[in-house]
């Protein structure tokens, strides 16, 4: 990519990106490498196999959203160039979350995802994008690959998050049913869940202001960048509300079930009532036949 220019291909050799790479600057997006991949990216990043280990090693599997002390957004730099892992997550039967790796060098860009982990969808989304700006006659820099790749992340994260909406509104259906055990385990879990969310865009938005106010060197906006990098704060912000007006709904639920099981406990209390006071009138009926015999 060079200015105005933009151009996708599949680089079949080390060779053939370092001619490239000699005359603009490029952008590398790697997804499920074989070995001979492995180590091309390995001598791309300085002959580094440690740190394509652990970039491997993140790959393999999701984030662990059980460790309170997990960054999921956190960056680093090594020797000369700096690398960025940002969360994309997914909401089905549970809260899912897989890194982006991002390594930005003086004239490359380096990202890395797994296929199946919705990386590609992100990846395809960013690069619509740029193909528009060009259209529109925008000039292509690597501060504006970062600022839209990250606007895309919160736009793929928040539309997960429309799930939680979804698993609320079945909750409230259940809640005067006759599940009242499986519902509370189901609210407690969702709760769980949203606070996982809460922290995890809290550790995002904290990420994205450090970018727009450059705190991080290596992926510095210019002026036409920071403000797409700002919207996708704005997006983030709107999602944290969101959620936590997500929480005070599972409260409703649950105040909505206690309400539902006293008004069960006053229908028994009730019908006890009433079959008491038949139970007595028949007593009461017996005991005055008795006493007429009697007589």
């Amino acid at each position: 990519m060079q200015g105005k220019d933009f151009v996708a291909a599949d680089v079949a050799s080390l060779t053939q990106l370092k001619d490239v790479a000699s005359s603009q600057w490029v952008w590398v997006d790697v997804f499920d490498p074989d070995e001979k991949e492995l180590e091309i990216l390995a001598e791309l990043l300085g002959n580094e196999p440690e740190l394509v280990e652990k970039f491997k090693e993140l790959m393999d599997k999701p984030l662990d959203i059980k460790v309170d002390s997990y960054e999921f957004c956190n960056y680093e730099k090594v020797n000369e160039f700096g690398t960025v892992v940002i969360p994309s997550i997914t909401v089905a039967d549970e809260l899912l979350v897989y890194p982006i790796i991002l390594v930005k060098k003086k004239k490359m860009i380096i990202t890395w995802g797994e296929e199946g982990h919705s990386h590609s969808e992100i990846i395809k989304k960013t690069i619509k994008r740029l193909r528009e700006g060009v259209e529109a006659e925008q000039a292509l820099n690597s501060s504006l690959v970062i600022s839209v790749l990250f606007h895309e992340v919160a736009i793929k994260n928040s539309k997960e998050i429309l799930c939680i909406r979804e698993k609320i509104d079945q909750l409230e259906e259940q809640a005067l049913e006759n599940s009242a055990k499986r519902l509370i385990r189901s609210v407690f879990s969702l709760k769980k869940t949203i606070s996982d969310l809460n922290r995890l865009m809290i550790d995002e938005k904290a990420f994205m202001l450090d970018v727009g106010q450059s705190f991080i060197p290596f992926t510095k906006l210019n002026q036409k960048s920071k403000p797409i990098v700002d919207e996708a704060i704005e997006l983030i912000d709107r999602e944290i509300d969101f959620i936590n007006s997500y929480t005070r709904t599972l409260d409703s639920i649950l105040t909505l079930q206690d309400l539902s099981s006293i008004h069960k406990v006053e229908t028994s209390i009730n019908y006890l009532t009433i079959v008491l006071v038949i139970g007595t009138a028949i007593l009461i009926l017996l005991e005055l036949a008795v006493a007429l015999e009697l007589l």
